[in-house]
């Protein structure tokens, strides 16, 4: 039944004339020739403040604690992150021959840091403040352990 019904709704689409927007093919313009033809706007390219366009950012990872180094470079750039350099010198990136810029310097071994993650007091006992424990192993700082300590926070009785 449904292909006697399919067959019959094909065969009367196909009996009916065509619409009228097909009826004359539309008339189509000479094609441009390549002395007359606009070219294709040109893309820009972002620019470094001194006006010279960017092709590549190089960015160095400087490890836990510190923030990456970046620069832009027209032709050339590298990036030596701080983990392939410590203890020896800090990490760095290099663009287009300019002066490199340093992470910070490499931490001392077998130095301690403590850095506060949360609010003060905001510990469950709610007397003490969130933190995370680094030490520094080869330069770089690793993460140990986190804790609850001062600031400690009054009690009010």
């Amino acid at each position: 039944m449904i292909a006697a019904l399919s067959f019959a709704v094909l065969a009367s689409a196909l009996a009916a004339p065509p619409p009228a927007f097909f009826a004359t093919p539309p008339t189509l313009s000479s094609p441009a020739l390549c002395s007359t033809a606009s070219a294709a706007p040109e893309k820009k390219r972002p620019r470094l403040p001194s006006g010279l366009p960017t092709k590549s950012t190089c960015i160095a990872d400087c490890g836990d604690l510190n923030a990456p180094v970046q620069c832009n470079a027209v032709s050339n750039c590298t990036a030596v992150d701080q983990a392939t350099t410590c203890p020896t010198s800090p990490g760095y990136v290099q663009c287009d021959n300019n002066t490199p810029i340093s992470c910070a310097a490499c931490c001392t071994n077998g130095t301690i840091r403590n850095v506060s993650t949360g609010p003060i007091c905001s510990c469950p006992d709610g007397q003490s403040t969130p933190k995370d424990r680094y030490q520094c192993v080869n330069g770089l700082w690793v993460y140990q352990f986190s804790f609850c300590g001062g600031p400690f926070c009054p009690t009010f009785q």
